[in-house]
């Protein structure tokens, strides 16, 4: 009778010895991020899916997703390429999976960027912007589309990494 209870110990601590190995290995909350990936290709373009890592690449702070700043306002992004009208997707600078946004942030498809800084002194980009939608965007190139490059402010003629502005309309052209 002693050896059976002895096999039973045994076997009773085994058992908990890989349930605790099993749940000692599970992590807890969400997978660490993938990489920020800047995407060359053609349109359309979707918001990045581990947004906190485009965000860490824009150079701008996780900021939690109910946060607005002390002067929150709203700038107009429009893009076309080779003529074609590109969607600026919904989601772009939020990670709803850790629940974090960046200060610079689109909730809807509509080209509408809030952008909602901690303080008035910030002063983000466009680059950032296209940065946190994971899409190349520099002096000459807008993806994979770098015959000519135009960005306008309220119809007139702004560099290509203009600051995002109060009520500010931005339309970005590209070509092949």
């Amino acid at each position: 009778m002693r050896a059976g209870r002895w096999r039973r110990a045994g076997a009773t601590a085994a058992a908990l010895l890989l349930v605790t190995s099993v749940a000692g290995s599970c992590q807890v909350g969400p997978a660490p991020p993938g990489p920020a990936e800047i995407r060359t290709g053609p349109p359309p373009w979707d918001a990045p899916r581990d947004g906190v890592s485009y965000i860490d690449k824009a150079g701008f702070e996780r900021l939690p997703l109910d946060f607005s700043g002390p002067s929150p306002y709203t700038v107009r992004i429009a893009v076309s390429v080779d003529g074609k009208a590109v969607q600026v997707p919904a989601g772009v600078g939020v990670d709803r999976v850790r629940a974090e946004q960046a200060a610079v942030h689109t909730h809807s498809a509509d080209g509408l960027v809030y952008v909602e800084a901690k303080t008035t002194a910030e002063r983000p980009t466009l680059q950032q912007f296209f940065t946190l939608w994971g899409v190349k965007y520099d002096g000459s190139c807008l993806a994979d589309a770098c015959t000519t490059l135009t960005v306008t402010a309220n119809g007139k003629p702004v560099p290509w990494d203009a600051e995002l502005t109060s009520n500010t309309q931005f339309q970005i052209t590209a070509t092949h």
